[in-house]
């Protein structure tokens, strides 16, 4: 999961919160409530269909032909993937090395707990669905102070009209292409100094790109299995922080954060004001340092404006 988290998207990572009990808790205690799957009210969650095992090229020749691309290797039939003797002098070995290191992506699923957050802090409806109506608040994460567990990751969640097929072998090959990239840059660096040349080698671009392109498969893959939604769910412009447990059950998780982690509080106009003391009162005492705005109605538009 490290690796494939080399990924800085820049957009917001936004929690949005109704006027409960439970989100001044959690904001006191500085943690973040993070559920199993089952537990969210899409049915569609995690219906990602996962292939497993090496492809056999007569039974699944574009599997087959996909795995050959990820090595490395553009054949656009299988027969000539058959004809090319550097290929076949080497893939069964290749291929049986590297399903040694394609993700248990079901499994994996029933680990992960998942932090759901918004990305536009002027987003009419998630002010209204998750922060009721403009009476709840939205805080603003630093991602980089947030997601420094082992095991963090966050992902833009992707909307597609049907279920995504993946293939865990494709993964499996691409960390190890991933990893071989590395592994030669470092080696043909080191071997530029020794020979005291200066100038980039053209195989280290060649490295570069093999490197650049194995991270996008790998990216790619880990949305459609983790955080990949019906189309209809598109107006929330979900981010998720993922976080990678040991339990065995469904149970939630109460991940803490440090204080540092919150930049901002927008206070929705609406918010009751016996409410808005006791939040900001708590914003005082134990995050001085975040700037505190409120959202209100634009007047004679349906528009927010935060300030």
């Amino acid at each position: 999961m490290d690796r494939a988290n080399r990924m800085d998207c820049g957009r917001q990572l936004l929690k949005f919160c109704g006027p409960t009990g439970y989100a001044i808790q959690n904001l006191e205690q500085a943690q973040i409530f993070c559920q199993h799957y089952a537990g969210y009210n899409d049915p569609f969650e995690f219906w990602t269909k996962v292939l497993v095992g090496i492809p056999d090229p007569e039974r699944e020749p574009e599997r087959y032909l996909a795995a050959l691309r990820t090595w490395g290797f553009y054949c656009d039939t299988v027969a000539e993937a058959m004809d090319n003797q550097i290929i076949q002098d080497s893939v069964a070995e290749y291929f049986d090395e590297c399903q040694n290191y394609a993700p248990p992506f079901d499994e994996m699923r029933q680990d992960v707990r998942i932090a759901c957050f918004g990305s536009e802090r002027d987003n009419q409806l998630m002010w209204s669905h998750y922060a009721d109506g403009l009476r709840g608040f939205c805080i603003v994460f630093d991602e980089q102070l947030l997601a420094t567990g082992k095991g963090d990751y966050v992902l833009d969640v992707a909307y597609t009209s049907a279920p995504p097929v993946v293939d865990s072998f494709i993964y499996g090959l691409a960390w190890d292409q991933d990893w071989y990239s590395h592994i030669a840059i470092e080696e043909t660096t080191a071997r530029l100094r020794y020979e005291g040349k200066t100038e980039p080698f053209d195989e280290i671009s060649m490295y570069e790109e093999s490197g650049a392109e194995a991270l996008r498969t790998m990216r790619d893959i880990w949305q459609q299995v983790f955080a990949t939604k019906p189309v209809e769910w598109q107006y929330e412009h979900e981010r998720r922080l993922l976080m990678q447990t040991d339990r065995s059950d469904t149970s939630p998780v109460l991940r803490p954060f440090g204080r540092e982690c919150i930049k901002e509080l927008i206070v929705g106009e609406r918010m009751p004001a016996d409410y808005r003391h006791r939040l900001l009162a708590l914003m005082d005492e134990h995050y001085p340092e975040a700037r505190i705005m409120t959202a209100r109605r634009a007047e004679g538009a349906y528009t927010l404006t935060i300030t």
